[in-house]
């Protein structure tokens, strides 16, 4: 114990009360630094390899420069609007097959249907047999 007037020399810690480890944060795995550095420019794809992006200085608060903007963006006044609405949604509800690569994805085959008697639902409530129970 302290006598009146003294100090000790700890500094208080912090104190994790549910015994979990807080590791400091890191650097997400799947960042890409080459993006960091692509900030402000055209991401617009122009051919598939080492450097597939236009590059060039994107317009204020967009992904794309004007001219790929301009390929790409439909306004929605524009009579193109409800066209191209309509053919996303349809190529959303299209039923699309998977590569044979990714076959995984197909979807599963429909499960065999269940018995659905009262016997069958009864034996699942763990019941006695009728004739044990005292049934008439």
């Amino acid at each position: 114990m302290l006598a009146e007037g003294q100090s000790h020399d700890c500094t208080p810690q912090v104190e994790n009360k549910s015994s979990t480890t807080i590791a400091p944060a890191a650097a997400a795995v799947t960042a890409d630094p080459a993006a960091s550095r692509r900030a402000g420019l055209c991401g617009y794809v122009v051919a598939i390899g080492a450097a597939p992006f236009c590059d060039r200085p994107a317009l204020p608060g967009g992904s794309y420069c004007a001219e790929h903007h301009a390929r790409c963006a439909v306004g929605p006044a524009s009579p193109d609007f409800a066209a191209l609405a309509d053919a996303q949604a349809r190529a959303g509800d299209a039923l699309a097959v998977p590569p044979p690569e990714l076959g995984w994805l197909k979807a599963p085959s429909l499960p065999e249907p269940l018995d659905e008697s009262d016997d069958e639902r009864l034996a699942g409530l763990d019941l006695p047999p009728a004739d044990i129970a005292g049934a008439p």
